[in-house]
């Protein structure tokens, strides 16, 4: 199995901080497609780089969606509105929620994802706009134990390429 170096992501709102963010995506080699209620952030975004593309054709082939919209509200009319992108996604693809969402409203998203045979992560940021761009924004991550980065589903390493660390031995 190859290890797969670079992604197609989505990400949903391209204010100041999803904006920086999608650029962060962009500069470390992924193709990034950028999704805002303003088309003149969309316009942008693939002025600076993104990829063009409507989401009713590109869905189908994202390895990963980032949210980063203002709140739960948003984000369900993101993930499960009647242009949702959850039931357009390939199996196993990753939902990144970055809005700070109630954790019943985290609960009930990640089991419609599951549902739908997709991963969802619970990540909530902070940090600013500041951060947004040169990295690293702060990040509150919850996610279920079985979904895990594609990379540590290929071997037992971390995010970083470390060999992950049992629990109880050294």
């Amino acid at each position: 199995m190859t290890v797969q170096s670079s992604m197609k992501i989505a990400v949903f709102g391209l204010g100041s901080m999803g904006y920086g963010m999608a650029q962060s995506l962009l500069r470390a080699g992924h193709t990034v497609h950028g999704f805002d209620v303003v088309q003149q952030q969309v316009e942008r975004f693939r002025d600076d780089g993104g990829a063009g593309g409507e989401l009713a054709d590109i869905a189908g082939s994202l390895d990963a969606v980032v949210v980063v919209v203002l709140n739960a509200e948003q984000t369900e009319d993101v993930l499960f509105g009647d242009n949702g992108v959850v039931p357009r996604l390939k199996d196993g693809a990753v939902i990144i929620s970055c809005a700070t969402v109630p954790p019943g409203f985290a609960i009930d998203a990640e089991a419609q994802c599951a549902a739908a045979g997709i991963h969802y992560l619970d990540a909530p940021i902070s940090g600013g706009s500041g951060k947004a761009g040169p990295g690293p924004p702060q990040c509150a991550a919850a996610k279920m134990a079985h979904a895990r980065p594609p990379r540590a589903q290929e071997k037992n390493t971390n995010a970083s390429g470390r060999r992950r660390k049992t629990p109880g031995r050294t």
